[in-house]
């Protein structure tokens, strides 16, 4: 079997086995296309075509290929259409003229929001980050709606122009490692647990000082050499940091 679909909804759970209890590894985010591999017991296996990830998403989720031609650079949007609403998340493809149908819908995004497009690429990276200050932690999410530690590296990223691996152990990888003393904003920062050598975490540096990364939400907090700091506790260990830009 091979045939390609695009995500329509806010996003798809993707899963780590062909069923709906199993767990939840990554997401697709709205007009990301893949690549249908296998189908088994109403479940569609995948590969994401943005960052190569494997995993089941619900058939019933399935749409045909479609491909949009911008990036959304906010947190979210809303498209309208008539008795219908949906959210567009951060990194999500969509048309630059604003307007699409879907399933005979016919939907306008709201775009009337302040861009940084004026703005170095930089601070375009540190204001789109903190926007999503607050948002909950969801294991294997890459939205708004909850998002985890990689997948929130992942899209502000990618709403950038720039592509990142999906998970921690591969975005180490990514840029080039530069040292503790050098370090500067938007540089990814890497930790492990105080109790463990293994890397497992990552955020962004915002200043010499502050961090802000996902950990039960996005949240900014302290940083200094040694790792992240909450209530004056050391909470995670720094392991690598590595520049994208």
């Amino acid at each position: 079997m091979s045939k390609k679909g695009t995500c329509l909804q806010s996003y798809i759970p993707i899963r780590s086995s062909a069923s709906s209890a199993s767990e939840m590894v990554s997401s697709l985010i709205f007009g990301e296309s893949y690549t249908v591999l296998d189908s088994e017991k109403g479940f569609l296996k995948i590969v994401n075509d943005f960052d190569q990830y494997e995993g089941w998403i619900s058939e019933n989720s399935y749409s045909e290929y479609t491909v949009y031609d911008s990036l959304n650079e906010f947190a979210f949007l809303e498209a309208k259409g008539d008795h219908h609403i949906l959210f567009i998340p951060c990194g999500a493809h969509i048309p630059s003229e604003g307007n699409m149908s879907i399933g005979g819908v016919s939907f306008s995004i709201d775009r009337k929001l302040k861009t940084y497009h004026h703005l170095p690429l930089s601070i375009r990276i540190q204001k789109l980050a903190c926007s999503f200050v607050n948002m909950p932690y969801l294991w294997g999410g890459r939205t708004f709606m909850g998002i985890d530690c990689s997948g929130f590296m992942q899209v502000v990223f990618k709403a950038c122009g720039f592509t990142l691996p999906r998970d921690t152990s591969k975005q180490i990888e990514s840029g080039e490692r530069v040292n503790i003393k050098d370090a500067k904003a938007c540089d990814l920062v890497f930790f492990s647990n105080i109790d463990s050598d293994k890397v497992s975490h990552v955020g962004l540096m915002l200043d010499k000082s502050k961090i802000v990364h996902a950990s039960g939400k996005v949240r900014i907090d302290d940083f200094k050499p040694e790792g992240i700091m909450q209530n004056g506790k050391l909470i995670y260990k720094t392991a690598s940091i590595r520049r994208i830009l």
